[in-house]
C-alpha cells in the first residue's frame, strides 16, 4: 500500500488528456480483471501456497507500474489495470491467510487483523505524502517514484514465511468448488450475511477514495495538497483500526454494526452541504466505516471458514466490492462530469440508506438471534 501516486492518480491522468468518465471506466476494468481473476487466483493460492503467489502477483503489479511510468494513452493505462489487477488478484487474500495460520493458535485474531489494517494505512500515509510533496516537481515525477517503490513488495513477499498447514486437494476441483461454495453461501446465514456486508460497505469506502479528488478540487484544494489530505486520511484509518477490536469488545457487535451503517451515509449526505473545512470533518466517516468493517468483517468471515479456503474467501470478498465498482463506477463517474460531485454523494447517500435497511439490518437480526 506504499502507493505515491494515489493521492494524484486522478489529476495524473487528466493531464495525460483523460476525461472523468475514462478515469472510472478504468477502474471499472480493474474491477473486470478482479472479476475474473480474484475467485480463480484465491484457488491456486489455496492449492499451491500463499507465499508464491504472493511474490509472483508483487512482480506482476511492479510491472504493471512501469506501465504506468511510460504510459501515454488510454490503451496504455488498460493495460496497466490488467497487469493490476491479475497481480493484486495473486496477492489478494493471501496475506490475511497466512496471518491467520500464524497467529490464530494466540488466541482472538482480530486485534492482529487491525494491527495489519493500521501498518497498512500507515505506510499508505507515508507514501502519500512522499506522492504530495513529489507533485511539487511534477505529476510525472510521482509516477516515475511509483514505478521504483513498487519492487519493494516483491522483495518482502520473498521475506514471508508460511506456516505449513492443510491445503486444498489437488486431484478433485469440482469437489473443492463445491465445498467452497456450500462453506461460504450455504452452510451458515451469518457467514453468508457478514460476506455480502463486506462487500458492500467495502464498495462504500472505495467508491469514495475515487470521489475525493475531485471533490478537494471542487472545494479548492491545491493537487499538491492532496497527499497531505490522503495521508490524513489514511493515519485515521490507520487510529481507527488500532482500536476497532476494543470498540467492538465494549459496545458489542451489533452496536459497531450500526456504526459502520450508519457512516457512509452520514460522510455522503454532509459531504455536498460544507465547504473545504467542513468537507475534511465530513471525510471521517469513511475512514471509521473502513476501519471498522475491514476488521470486524475480515475478523468474522476467516474465524468461521475452513482454513485451506481462506485466501479463495478473502479473495471472492474482494471480487465482491470491486464487482460493485465495475457496476457503478462508470455510471458514478458519469453523474459526476454531468450533474457534479455533490449529487453524485446525494446518490450515495441515498444508496446506503437502502443498504443499511436490505444489508446491515438482516446481519443485525441475526446476531440478535444468536446473542
Amino acid at each position: 500500500m506504499f502507493l505515491v501516486i494515489m493521492p494524484v492518480i486522478v489529476p495524473f491522468w487528466k493531464q495525460q488528456g483523460l476525461t472523468l468518465t475514462q478515469v472510472f471506466q478504468l477502474q471499472g476494468l480493474f474491477g473486470a480483471c478482479l472479476l475474473l481473476f480474484d475467485a480463480p487466483a484465491g484457488y491456486v493460492a489455496d492449492l499451491f501456497g500463499r507465499k508464491p503467489a504472493m511474490i509472483i502477483g508483487s512482480v506482476i503489479v511492479a510491472l504493471g507500474f512501469q506501465v504506468l511510468w511510460f504510459g501515454h494513452t488510454f490503451v496504455d493505462f488498460v493495460l496497466y489495470e490488467i497487469l493490476l489487477g491479475l497481480g493484486i488478484a495473486l496477492q489478494s487474500g493471501c496475506d490475511i491467510a497466512i496471518l491467520f495460520a500464524t497467529v490464530e493458535k494466540d488466541g482472538p485474531t482480530a486485534a492482529y487483523v487491525g494491527q495489519r489494517l493500521m501498518y497498512q494505512t500507515l505506510g499508505e500515509g507515508t507514501a502519500a505524502l512522499i506522492g504530495g510533496w513529489l507533485s511539487l516537481i511534477s505529476l510525472a515525477t510521482v509516477a516515475h517514484a511509483q514505478a521504483v517503490t513498487a519492487w519493494i513488495p516483491v522483495v518482502l513477499a520473498c521475506w514471508v514465511y508460511e506456516p505449513p498447514g492443510t491445503r486444498l486437494e489437488r486431484s478433485s476441483h469440482l469437489q473443492n468448488i463445491k465445498m467452497i461454495g456450500k462453506a461460504l453461501f450455504s452452510h451458515s446465514r451469518l457467514l453468508t450475511l457478514t460476506i455480502l456486508n463486506f462487500m458492500v460497505y467495502g464498495f462504500a469506502t472505495y467508491c469514495a477514495v475515487w470521489c475525493l479528488q475531485p471533490y478537494w478540487q471542487t472545494r479548492g484544494w491545491t493537487v499538491s495538497s492532496f497527499g497531505t489530505l490522503w495521508a490524513a486520511n489514511a493515519f485515521a484509518i490507520a487510529l481507527i483500526a488500532k482500536y476497532a477490536n476494543h470498540f467492538e469488545l465494549k459496545y458489542g457487535p451489533r452496536r459497531t454494526l450500526l456504526v459502520i451503517a450508519l457512516a457512509p451515509i452520514v460522510g455522503y449526505a454532509v459531504l455536498p452541504q460544507v465547504g473545504a473545512i467542513g468537507g475534511l470533518v465530513a471525510i471521517l466517516a469513511f475512514p471509521v466505516c473502513r476501519g471498522l468493517a475491514h476488521v470486524f468483517f475480515q475478523d468474522a468471515v476467516n474465524t468461521r471458514v475452513p482454513p485451506e479456503i481462506r485466501a479463495t474467501t478473502n479473495s471472492i470478498g474482494s471480487l465482491g466490492t470491486r464487482m460493485l465498482f465495475l457496476i457503478f463506477g462508470p455510471f458514478l463517474g458519469h453523474v459526476i462530469e454531468s450533474r457534479g460531485i455533490d449529487s453524485a454523494f446525494t446518490t450515495m447517500a441515498f444508496v446506503y440508506l437502502a443498504a443499511a435497511f436490505l444489508i446491515a439490518w438482516p446481519l443485525a437480526r441475526e446476531l440478535r438471534r444468536r446473542a
